[in-house]
């Protein structure tokens, strides 16, 4: 059998990254204390209370702060009563102008808890007049948020050019509104009774 000479082998191409794979990194791996750092002394708590006490400081630290944001639950409560900071439901320009478009009128639903408050105690006499006097009232209020929140959209396309929502949903956001007395309307009125919106 002929011997096969080195100059008749072909040569294999080797791929850069299999190249550095055979060669090694060149460098030994670091200690893993080296990469993590010191972390102090560490000691389990002794008691729940300490436990909590741990926990609640730790969450405090990695909880991301904006500046100007309101830390405490106090300062947060009034931000929200204030209207400067709002939740999710309310944002937005037609909410706003939903929420002035309310405060700034009487409607039958403003005192819709104190009217429902008295049906319910009388129709557990049973007379089937106050219930049916109930239920008069409770669709008159819906008829009501409909037609609200179709005067808010119709009002805030002339203003802005849009209506964030459907008359249905904007009245039912302005409803919900209108029901509680003013002292309880969170975010607190801008404008006062009579104003023109």
């Amino acid at each position: 059998m002929p011997r096969k000479n080195a100059s008749d082998e072909t040569e294999i191409a080797v791929d850069p990254l299999d190249e550095e794979a055979i060669r090694g990194k060149g460098r030994p791996t670091p200690k893993r204390r080296d990469v993590v750092g010191v972390r102090g002394p560490v000691s389990a708590p002794k008691t729940r209370k300490e436990a909590y006490a741990r926990q609640k400081q730790l969450a405090k630290q990695s909880r991301s702060t904006k500046p100007g944001t309101p830390q405490t639950t106090a300062e947060r409560r009034a931000a929200i009563r204030s209207g400067q900071v709002l939740s999710r439901r309310d944002q937005g320009e037609t909410r706003a102008l939903a929420r002035d478009y309310i405060d700034s009128r009487r409607f039958l639903l403003s005192n819709y808890l104190l009217i429902a408050l008295v049906l319910m105690l009388l129709a557990m006499l049973g007379i089937w007049l106050l219930q049916v006097i109930a239920l008069v009232l409770f669709v008159g209020c819906l008829l009501e948020w409909y037609a609200i929140g179709g005067k808010i959209r119709k009002l805030a396309i002339a203003r802005y050019g849009r209506a964030d929502g459907t008359a249905l949903s904007i009245g039912f956001y302005a409803g919900s509104r209108a029901y509680l007395p003013r002292r309880w309307r969170i975010p607190v009125p801008r404008v006062d009774k009579g104003d023109q919106i």
